[in-house]
C-alpha cells in the first residue's frame, strides 16, 4: 500500500516536534511520506534571541540544521517557501511554481511581526523575530558606540545612543535588560570620551504594568530592576506613530531615539491569515480540541492541524492558550502521536494542555520565573532559566555549546568585535544623520561655521569601512 503524504510547513518548535514524533515511530515512518518545508535550513532557538542580540551567547549555537534532524528520522526536507495553501485541491503552492500535495497537512509556520498599523512602525522601527534581527541590533550597538566615541558634542552623543523598545511583554524586557547591562558593564568602560548619561534605554508599553502575563509581584520586580539599572519605563503609553528616529506617543510626547527595536507582538503570516478559515481577533486560526482547523462555520478542516503560533486553542477559562515556545511543543508533541496513532489505526486524543509558567531573563545577575506555581527571582532564577532553556535545546552538541557561553558570560563580559560592517546595519539617511552636529548648527556663534559640509567619518572599526 502506497504510504500517505504528510505535508508540515514550519521547522520551529512546533513542526519540528511533529517530524520528531513521526520519525522516531518504526509504523509512523511505514504509514507515512512525511516532506517537512521550512523558508531556513535550520531551527532556530528564539528564547534566546535576547543573548545572542549582545553576544552573551553565540550566533550559530541556537541554532540546529533541519536536514540533519531529517536525514536521522527517515523524512524528506525542502528548503522553500510556501506561497499559497489551496485547501480544496490539497496543494500547497510553493517557490519557483513548485507544488506540494497532502493527504494530512499541519500548519506550523510560526508568526511575523505586528505592526498593529500604527503609521510609520514598519518603516522606521526595527523587528526583532529573527536570528539576522538579533545580529543586525549587536553590530548597530557597537557601531553606534564607535560613532559616538568620536562625536563632537555631548547632543550628538546622547543622540545616537537613545533606544526605545516598543512593547513591554517578555521579549521586549528581556531585550532592554541585556542591552542596558551590555551598555554599562561592557561598552561604555572600553570608550573613554562617553558617560553613562549618553545613553539611554526606555520601553514603552501600553498596558498599565510590564509584562502583564507574569504575575502582578513580578511585573514589579521586573520594573524596579530595571529601573534601578537605568532604563526608562513608560507605562500606559500608546504609540500612536513612528517617526524617523521618534516615537510619537498617543498623549502627544515625542521620544526620540536613534535605534527603534519593535517588540510590541506577533500575527500569523499572510499566508494563513488568507485561508477560508475561522479566525480569533487576534488573528490566529480556531482550532478544535484535536487542534484541527475550523471553518468559518465552526466545522472542523479533516486532515488539516494548526499549530503553535498560529493556533487559537481555547482553554478550560475561555481564553486562548498563550503564544509561547511552550505552547508551540505540547502542540507539535500531541499532534505528532496523533499521527502516530493513526499510522497504528488508534483513534485520536484530545489536546489537552496546561501551560508550565514562564521564564524571564534580566541579564546574568537576576531572572523571575514562575514554574508549576513556584515563584522564584534573582540569581537562583537566573540558574534555573539557563538550565531549563539548555535542556530545551536540541542536540547534545548544543547543549553543550550554549552552556559554555553561559558559564563563560558568567565570568567574562561580552564579546564587542563588529562583525556586520556599517553600511549593513545603518542607512544612508542615518549615517548622515549621524553626522549632524545640532549644537553647532543651531548656535548663533557658530552659524557660519556650521554651514561647512563635516568631514568625512573615520571609524576605528576594521570591519566598519566608509
Amino acid at each position: 500500500m502506497a504510504r500517505r503524504r504528510l505535508l508540515i510547513l514550519g521547522g520551529g518548535f512546533g513542526g519540528l516536534d511533529v517530524a520528531r514524533a513521526v520519525g522516531g515511530s518504526r509504523e509512523a515512518r511505514g504509514y507515512w511520506d512525511t516532506l517537512l518545508v521550512d523558508k531556513e535550513n535550520f531551527f532556530q532557538f528564539n528564547p534566546l534571541l535576547p543573548a545572542v542580540a549582545v553576544g552573551a551567547v553565540e550566533t550559530r549555537h541556537i541554532v540546529y540544521p533541519l536536514r540533519e534532524m531529517s536525514r536521522h528520522r527517515g523524512i524528506r526536507f525542502h528548503k522553500n517557501k510556501a506561497i499559497r495553501i489551496d485547501l480544496d485541491r490539497r496543494v500547497v503552492e510553493l517557490h519557483n511554481g513548485l507544488e506540494e500535495s497532502w493527504d494530512t497537512l499541519v500548519i506550523a509556520t510560526g508568526s511575523v511581526t505586528n505592526w498593529f498599523g500604527v503609521p510609520g512602525a514598519e518603516q522606521h522601527a526595527r523587528p526583532f523575530k529573527t536570528l539576522v534581527d538579533a545580529m543586525t541590533l549587536r553590530a548597530r550597538v557597537v557601531e553606534l558606540f564607535e560613532m559616538a566615541e568620536q562625536a563632537r558634542s555631548d547632543a550628538q552623543r546622547r543622540r545616537l545612543l537613545a533606544f526605545v523598545m516598543v512593547g513591554g511583554g517578555v521579549t521586549g524586557v528581556e531585550v532592554a535588560a541585556e542591552l542596558i547591562e551590555m551598555t554599562r558593564e561592557t561598552l561604555l568602560p572600553r570608550y573613554p570620551s562617553l558617560s553613562p548619561s549618553h545613553v539611554s534605554v526606555t520601553v514603552v508599553e501600553g498596558g498599565d504594568r510590564l509584562v502583564p502575563a507574569a504575575r502582578p509581584e513580578h511585573s514589579r520586580y521586573v520594573h524596579r530592576f530595571l529601573t534601578r539599572r537605568g532604563v526608562r519605563v513608560e507605562l500606559g503609553a500608546a504609540v500612536r506613530e513612528v517617526e524617523p528616529h521618534a516615537v510619537r506617543l498617543a498623549d502627544g510626547r515625542r521620544l526620540e531615539a536613534f535605534t527603534i527595536v519593535w517588540t510590541a507582538g506577533v500575527t500569523p503570516p499572510a499566508l494563513v491569515r488568507e485561508l477560508p478559515l475561522q479566525f480569533h481577533r487576534d488573528g490566529r486560526v480556531v482550532v478544535d480540541e484535536y487542534l484541527r482547523a475550523r471553518r468559518p462555520d465552526g466545522t472542523p478542516v479533516e486532515h488539516v492541524h494548526v499549530i503553535g503560533d498560529c493556533a487559537a486553542s481555547p482553554r478550560p477559562d475561555g481564553r486562548m492558550q498563550p503564544q509561547l515556545s511552550q505552547t508551540a511543543i505540547a502542540m507539535g508533541s500531541h499532534v505528532g502521536r496523533t499521527l502516530v496513532r493513526e499510522a497504528r489505526h488508534q483513534p485520536a486524543e484530545k489536546f489537552a494542555f496546561k501551560d508550565a509558567g514562564y521564564i524571564i531573563s534580566l541579564g546574568k545577575h537576576s531572572s523571575v520565573l514562575d514554574l508549576f506555581g513556584l515563584p522564584l527571582s534573582g540569581k537562583l532564577a537566573w540558574l534555573a532559566w539557563a538550565g531549563a532553556y539548555l535542556i530545551k535545546m536540541v542536540g547534545f552538541r548544543k547543549q553543550i555549546e550554549v552552556g559554555i557561553d553561559h558559564v563563560t558570560h558568567f565570568f567574562f563580559e561580552h564579546d564587542t568585535s563588529q562583525i556586520m560592517n556599517r553600511r549593513a546595519v545603518l542607512s544612508d539617511d542615518e549615517l548622515n544623520l549621524a553626522l549632524v552636529d545640532e549644537t553647532r548648527t543651531l548656535s548663533p556663534a557658530a552659524s557660519t561655521e556650521s554651514s561647512q559640509p563635516l568631514p568625512p567619518f573615520r571609524a576605528r572599526s576594521r570591519c566598519a569601512p566608509s
